[in-house]
């Protein structure tokens, strides 16, 4: 039966011959041109025969040349293998390699520490954030050699805070260069403009207090806003006397943008310290992969995209 072939004792054996020829081509790779012309002859013809052998799958003739072809390897190629401690190490190193060159210019993940981007992002949620889309930065820089897309209004992007270089914020793009800024009444002024503010009514959610460990509900005013491509949830207090003073207008300067939380009157931003420099992006938020909350895991959120 095709299961007994499989598992049964010519399985191990072809699994087994497959495992020699892929340690023979390393270790001949490693000789290069330093094996003896009869020495490379003999390796050859045993790793034909032993490729032969599996074709026909015959069970003898495969633990045959299986065992000389480990026997010349021992003979010839000895010198050329590796502990196997430095043969996990060196994996091991090329993955943190790898890691950390797709961490520094293709994709990060990110946690959500607090509240400010509530609803679009809620406390405990881990996202990821790709760092290609704007051009890659070298990394421990602020430079970026190639730039791709520019940001937009309404992106969410990553940043490194401009007052406390050793932050990364998540905050919403308003506004881009050469744009006027003002919030009036909670109302966000684009150019003169209202942005468009569609009261959703009273929703409930859980923040945390400001020693970021107790967990607490609140309510506030829900309203849909659209700025350039992008429409979202925004909130605002329910009390009037904790709403955020009235801004502006501000004119964004060139190579930066205006940043705010989704929580207009619980954010900490450019309202406050003035716009990002876009050399300080980091990237633009795409999904949540997993999040915890104050009941535990919250599944519902998972794979939520950024908006």
């Amino acid at each position: 039966m095709a299961w007994m072939s499989l598992f049964g004792p010519l399985g191990r054996a072809r699994r087994r011959a497959k495992d020699l020829l892929r340690e023979a081509k390393i270790l001949m790779r490693r000789a290069a041109k330093r094996l003896p012309a009869e020495q490379q002859f003999a390796l050859d013809q045993a790793i034909l025969q032993l490729r032969a052998a599996l074709v026909r799958n015959e069970y003898e003739a495969i633990v045959d040349k299986s065992a000389r072809l480990e026997k010349l390897m021992g003979r010839f190629l000895s010198s050329y293998q590796r502990a196997s401690w430095l043969e996990s190490a060196e994996s091991i190193g090329y993955a943190v390699i790898v890691a950390l060159i797709l961490r520094s210019l293709v994709l990060e993940a990110f946690k959500i520490p607090s509240g400010s981007m509530i609803p679009t992002l809620a406390v405990g949620d881990q996202i990821f954030v790709n760092k290609y889309v704007y051009g890659p930065r070298i990394p421990f820089t602020s430079l970026r050699p190639l730039s791709f897309a520019k940001p937009k209004r309404g992106e969410v992007v990553v940043f490194v805070c401009p007052i406390e270089p050793h932050e990364d914020y998540i905050k919403r793009i308003v506004g881009i260069a050469g744009d006027e800024v003002a919030v009036r009444d909670g109302v966000v002024f684009l150019n003169g403009a209202a942005l468009p503010h569609e009261p959703l009514g009273t929703v409930s959610h859980w923040d945390k207090d400001a020693t970021g460990e107790q967990w607490r509900a609140f309510s506030a005013r829900a309203y849909r806003e659209t700025v350039g491509e992008h429409t979202f949830v925004t909130l605002q207090d329910s009390d009037i006397r904790h709403h955020a003073a009235d801004f502006g207008p501000h004119v964004v300067p060139e190579g930066h943008v205006f940043v705010m939380g989704d929580n207009r009157d619980h954010s900490y931003d450019s309202r406050a310290w003035g716009p990002v420099p876009i050399d300080h992006i980091l990237g633009r938020s795409m999904f949540v992969w997993w999040s915890w909350g104050h009941d535990g895991a919250r599944f519902n959120r998972l794979g939520t995209w950024i908006d």
